[in-house]
């Protein structure tokens, strides 16, 4: 354990030396939040608590710190970036834990090839830092070359590829598609491998020009270790998101949305634990994570 803590505190150290080079400020936002996360996929741990009248509330421990960094890029703040926990139910595993550490960043004036960039030459920082080699040049592959590559399928032909892969359904069958053969096969490269363009239907909060969305997400031995955007900006954009899970809609975010947008801007979200897990040639996040979920499970009498 002594190691893997100094391991960590080497690579933490190596995050705010890159940013703190680039002028990004760090900066803090609530882990604990009044507001669900919008994806459908993500589901957030439920956190009750009291004020001094006794009246309870029942919130949620944030998934992200997405939102709230959104509020200081709107008054003002330039480059902003931030390292914290974050919670999401549900989520066990190998490479998977409900608790885990988080790296944000956001950006104006930039786009998600700003990003790219910038999650590639953190990745090496790190690297360096703990004494690993440095990367080779990156692969970059759009998502339709990727699974046509790797799958076999051209992802412009939804229906056909819903009908033999999803039951009829275009997401699901891109999500079996994307754990059954395009990540077993960005296993096999040395280099970290970037994915880029998606179709909007998995846009999140990227912005959608001509059906595709602007996002990307890097891969090392297979393993994602970051998502980016080009951000959505205005208030009737976060609206529709904000309105597609009951509880999420984030009503300081979009009141100030409502007097004027976002500015042009990239943001990217990089799992810590899981970049130092590929790192140290780790096999799973319970091995560079004291303390994590799983091994707190797993100590707990069976009966419990």
């Amino acid at each position: 354990m002594i190691e893997i803590l100094i391991k960590r505190a080497k690579a933490l150290e190596a995050v705010r030396r890159f940013f703190s080079f680039r002028s990004f400020v760090e900066v803090e936002t609530p882990n604990l939040v009044p507001y669900k996360n919008p994806d459908d996929n993500v589901e957030n741990v439920r956190a009750t608590f009291s004020d001094w009248r006794g009246r309870r509330f029942d919130w949620y421990l944030h998934t992200s710190p997405e939102f709230f960094m959104k509020r200081l890029l709107w008054h003002g703040m330039e480059r902003i970036f931030q390292v914290c926990k974050v919670y999401r139910d549900g989520e066990t595993g190998p490479l998977h834990s409900v608790e885990f550490t988080i790296v944000e960043w956001y950006r104006v004036g930039a786009d998600y090839r700003a990003g790219m960039e910038e999650t590639l030459s953190l990745i090496n920082e790190v690297a360096k830092a703990l004494g690993a080699s440095p990367f080779s040049e990156p692969v970059y592959l759009t998502v339709e070359e990727a699974y046509k590559e790797f799958a076999g399928v051209e992802l412009s032909n939804r229906e056909l590829v819903a009908e033999r892969f999803g039951s009829g359904s275009f997401e699901e069958a891109f999500f079996r598609l994307l754990v059954e053969k395009v990540e077993p096969a960005l296993s096999g490269f040395d280099s970290p491998v970037v994915l880029y363009d998606y179709p909007e239907e998995f846009s999140a909060v990227a912005k959608v020009e001509g059906g595709t969305a602007r996002r990307f997400e890097v891969y090392l031995k297979g393993v994602e270790i970051a998502n980016g955007y080009t951000e959505l900006t205005t208030y009737s954009e976060y609206k529709r998101v904000f309105s597609k899970k009951g509880g999420a809609e984030d009503y300081g975010l979009l009141k100030l949305l409502e007097e004027r947008p976002l500015p042009p801007c990239e943001g990217v979200a990089l799992g810590f634990d899981r970049l130092v897990m590929v790192l140290t040639g780790s096999s799973c996040l319970k091995e560079v994570m004291p303390f994590s979920t799983l091994s707190l499970l797993e100590e707990l009498p069976s009966s419990q």
